[in-house]
């Protein structure tokens, strides 16, 4: 089967490292890449913007057209551009899968309710590492919740809007959900006066060109235990965006996330 893939907000960060990685793989195909209206790039072959050979296909802004010839949609984009896309795609019932961090309540809710009608991805981290981490982080708690006392780190580039990451929020829910508490109950974000017994800490660190850290601290009396991840290269993000979405394409409605994918049977 060739998965023919829409990248949206092809031109940032992401979207580039998402057409590197489409099409170098041999069963995926860039059925469109988006950008917006007035983009000077708009018009370029997609291969001359990632250093690759001329793909024969134009960056665009025509959500409408793509969504016609595609199977499903990747957007890292802003979050109020992710919903105007994720509501154009429900229309034409193609599957969608959601980068974007920092969605208000409101913003949820919709795309849950697109999750209705549509397969939907969402994560704040596409890195199999980082949710491998993740899924190692609640066995930790598991073992050491009661006896120690959890913090967790995380650096990014100066660049980076949100903070703490979408990712060390995702760490702490995981945390907290596996203490049976809600991570508002318990998160710490500015450290003052006496640490309580179940605080989950957040320490943030912005600066240079760090591509992202995320490492959780279980301090137990006279002892630490460390689990970390370090981003090496923004390849393994859309490698695991990648794998995502053409395992996304075969799912029934519902919402997802990378947990259920690494979890599934084959993926």
């Amino acid at each position: 089967m060739i998965h023919s893939i829409i990248i949206n907000a092809a031109t940032g960060r992401m979207g580039k490292e998402l057409i590197q990685a489409v099409v170098s793989d041999s069963d995926s195909v860039v059925a469109a890449a988006l950008a917006r209206d007035n983009h000077p790039l708009i018009g370029t072959d997609i291969g001359y913007m990632v250093g690759a050979n001329p793909q024969n296909k134009l960056l665009s802004s025509d959500l409408e057209s793509a969504l016609l010839s595609a199977n499903v949609l990747i957007d890292f984009s802003l979050p109020e551009h992710s919903i105007r896309t994720l509501l154009q795609a429900e229309k034409v019932k193609i599957p969608v899968l959601i980068g974007t961090t920092g969605f208000d309540s409101e913003q949820l809710a919709l795309i849950e309710k697109a999750a209705t009608s549509i397969p939907v991805m969402l994560a704040s981290n596409y890195s199999l590492g980082v949710n491998s981490l993740i899924h190692l982080v609640t066995e930790a708690t598991k073992l050491l919740s009661d006896k120690s006392d959890i913090e967790i780190f995380e650096a990014h580039h100066k660049h980076k809007i949100d903070s703490p990451s979408g990712t060390a929020i995702s760490i702490g829910e995981a945390i907290a959900e596996t203490k049976g508490r809600r991570l508002d109950e318990i998160a710490v974000y500015e450290r003052s006066g006496e640490r309580k017994k179940d605080d989950i800490g957040f320490a943030v660190m912005r600066g240079g060109e760090t591509i992202g850290t995320h490492e959780v601290t279980f301090a137990l009396n006279g002892e630490l235990v460390s689990l970390k991840h370090e981003a090496q290269t923004r390849q393994c993000f859309a490698q695991g965006a990648l794998t995502a979405a053409k395992w996304l394409i075969k799912q029934p409605i519902g919402l997802y996330d990378m947990q259920k994918m690494l979890n599934s049977t084959h993926f």
